[in-house]
C-alpha cells in the first residue's frame, strides 16, 4: 500500500486556485479514491499501480479548466513491509 501526496499549482491564474482544487476533488470522488484534502496538497491511498493510473486521469484537470502552465509536486511513500493507510503516521506520532 502506498500514499501519494499531490500538489498542483496553476501558474498565472490569479491568487486563488480553489476552483481547480475543487474540480480535482470532484474527480477523485467520482473515482471513489481514498484521499484526504489538506491545506497544501492532497494525499491519496492505494497500491502504486492504482495511484499512477489515477494520477494519469486527474493530471489534465487544470489544463482542461484553462490553465496553460501547472507546476506539479508528487511525493510517494510506498511501504511494502506492512499495510499503511491515511492517518496511520499521525496516530503513530500522537501515541508516543
Amino acid at each position: 500500500m502506498a500514499l501519494l501526496q499531490l500538489t498542483m499549482v496553476p501558474m498565472g491564474e490569479g491568487v486563488s486556485v480553489g476552483d481547480y482544487v475543487a474540480e480535482i476533488k470532484r474527480r477523485l470522488e467520482a473515482e471513489k479514491a481514498v484521499f484526504h484534502l489538506q491545506d497544501m496538497g492532497t494525499v491519496i491511498e492505494g497500491d502504486i499501480s492504482y495511484l499512477l493510473k489515477l494520477l494519469g486521469k486527474i493530471y489534465e484537470t487544470p489544463f482542461e479548466q484553462g490553465a496553460v502552465r501547472v507546476v506539479t509536486n508528487i511525493m510517494i511513500d510506498d511501504r511494502r513491509d506492512r499495510a499503511v493507510h491515511l492517518g496511520d503516521k499521525i496516530v503513530s506520532v500522537t501515541e508516543r
